[in-house]
């Protein structure tokens, strides 16, 4: 007997680098464009969790004229200001001016600063520069352009400031001096006032003389639990019926089928061996030649009405036809629109079924399952275990939903706008090309691609802050003990390649990565106990 499986088709193909795309498209739809439910719970410390390092503005020529920059960071500064207060960022919103003096070669310069705290974990600092400190910028600018620049009549590096001022200008010698100057006593300033700055700043320069600008900067998230030992949720008990059993027996008969050949017309359930092509007004869209899958009815195949066009076709035999693109249709610039479709039939096979006995038990796994009744037993096991995790992931989902809904959240906008960049390469790839080829056969903009993504991360990210925030109020933490238990239950199924398996999973990195799944793990398992009411003694 053939063990042959029937081909699962249509199925999404890899998408096509822009130097092999045609235009055509294949038949088989692409994968989805954004995830149909958020991803499971859980911490993801790679964007929703800050660091504590301050940005440092890079060095452009952006940052030294007006208007407004997104500021690379490249370091952290490691000049550690002196601070004359407490804290100097209110809680409520609203400006508050201080003198935040900065050492600097030995002395103190003064530099004006205004905090003021913006909606969406933000914080804005406006910034007075010391006439003095700004005339010391200056020299050290007037020097580097000296040593860049030749003049008639002095060495390299050797020129007076004031020829040197006389050819560059009063500004465009402010404007080198910026490149140093700006980032410098940007990081004094957060550094000297606690600003906890977790992403880059957007930079506008106010006024050259006397220096004032402006930096607005993403801050650490804020979160408050309120009363979240309160929570309660209620999970669903879990059933398996002999239905089930017998759904799961069905697909096990479909795997071990046989495909036989027929000559007769196509009828559902037949697997196909076919070409399709497809164009719109008279641009081919489509070609997909020796393509093999089921018809199977009620399901699609590829747009609405293809599959039926195949019931009654025989071997050998083409039939060209019109369909219309639906108006939700995946791929956008197909939306609306009209094909001429034309469909050849290479050959037809016919799924026969093995008879539902003890001996196609035992050709599962003759050892395991000399019964029927056996492989039932084991199916219903199985399933019943399958769907005790799946409630389980389900009641964990909606205990950390209601833990997102009751407390009280502020975050930068650029946690999302990571997390999307996270899931984008989680679904897609590093394969730049690639993405953008898939885009351009859905008929998107990079930007309206990503905001299919925006739900799904701003979800993750509040999950991830609720998560984070639980584990600190909770007291969670992870020992050495526990990382080395983990460890053992990670190489043990290794088996002589064990030790070194745990070399690799024993680096720096590969600790962290332990150290977190395992924080998330007793941090979900914590709040699951409190959404059931197993912890109303401790509480009390």
């Amino acid at each position: 007997m053939s063990s042959a499986s029937p081909p699962a088709w249509p199925a999404p193909p890899a998408p096509k680098s822009p130097s092999a795309s045609s235009g055509s498209a294949s038949t088989r739809p692409p994968p989805a464009s954004a995830p149909s439910s958020p991803p499971a719970p859980g911490p993801r410390p790679s964007s929703a969790t800050p660091t504590s390092s301050s940005p440092r503005p890079s060095r452009s020529p952006s940052s030294s004229s007006p208007g407004t920059s997104s500021a690379t960071p490249s370091s952290t500064s490691s000049n550690r200001a002196l601070r004359p207060s407490a804290d100097v960022i209110p809680s409520p919103p609203g400006p508050l001016r201080v003198v935040c003096y900065t050492r600097s070669g030995g002395t103190f310069q003064p530099v004006k600063v205004t905090l003021e705290r913006l909606p969406e974990s933000r914080v804005q600092l406006e910034i007075e520069v010391d006439e003095e400190r700004l005339e010391r910028s200056l020299d050290a600018a007037y020097r580097r352009i000296a040593k860049r620049n030749r003049f008639p009549g002095f060495r390299p590096g050797k020129a007076p400031r004031a020829i040197v001022e006389r050819a560059f200008g009063r500004q465009g010698l402010i404007r080198e001096a910026l490149d140093d100057l700006v980032p410098d006593v940007y990081n004094e300033a957060i550094e000297a006032e606690d600003v906890p700055a977790i992403g880059q700043p957007e930079l506008e320069i106010a006024s050259l003389e006397p220096l004032r600008f402006k930096a607005i900067v993403p801050v650490r998230p804020t979160v408050e639990l309120n009363d979240y030992r309160s929570i309660r949720v209620e999970r669903e008990p879990v059933e398996v019926t002999p239905e089930m059993v017998d759904q799961q027996l069905e697909a096990l008969r479909k795997r071990h089928a046989t495909h036989v050949p027929v000559d007769r017309p196509v009828q559902w359930n037949d697997i196909l061996i076919a070409d399709v092509s497809a164009s719109i007004d008279g641009e081919e869209v489509l070609r997909d030649e020796g393509a093999e899958f089921q018809l199977r009815e009620g399901e699609t195949l590829f747009v609405e009405g293809l599959a039926e066009a195949f019931l009654g076709l025989e071997k050998g035999k083409s039939r060209t036809f019109d369909l219309t693109f639906p108006e939700d249709f995946h791929i956008e610039r197909f939306r609306g629109k009209t094909a001429a479709f034309t469909i050849t039939l290479r050959e037809v096979k016919e799924e026969q079924l093995p008879p539902l006995d003890d001996e196609f038990a035992q050709s599962i796994n003759a050892d395991e399952f000399p019964t029927l009744h056996a492989l039932r037993e084991r199916i219903e096991a199985d399933l019943r275990r399958t769907l005790e995790e799946a409630a389980e992931n389900r009641f964990r989902a909606a205990a950390v939903d209601k833990l997102v809904e009751i407390a009280t959240i502020e975050y930068p906008r650029i946690l999302v706008e990571h997390e999307i960049d996270h899931l984008i390469r989680d679904a897609m790839g590093n394969d730049r090309q690639q993405y953008l080829a898939y885009l351009q056969t859905i008929g998107r903009t990079e930007q309206e691609f990503r905001e299919t993504w925006r739900e799904a991360a701003e979800t993750r990210v509040k999950r991830s802050l609720v998560l984070e925030k639980l584990a600190e109020a909770e007291g969670i933490t992870v020992s050495a003990e526990e990382i080395e238990q983990e460890l053992d239950s990670l190489v043990a199924p290794m088996g002589d390649d064990a030790e070194r398996f745990r070399q690799m999973f024993a680096t720096e990195e590969g600790v962290a990565t332990i150290r977190r799944n395992l924080l998330s793990r007793k941090t979900l398992e914590r709040l699951s106990a409190l959404a059931r009411g197993e912890l109303q003694e401790e509480q009390a």
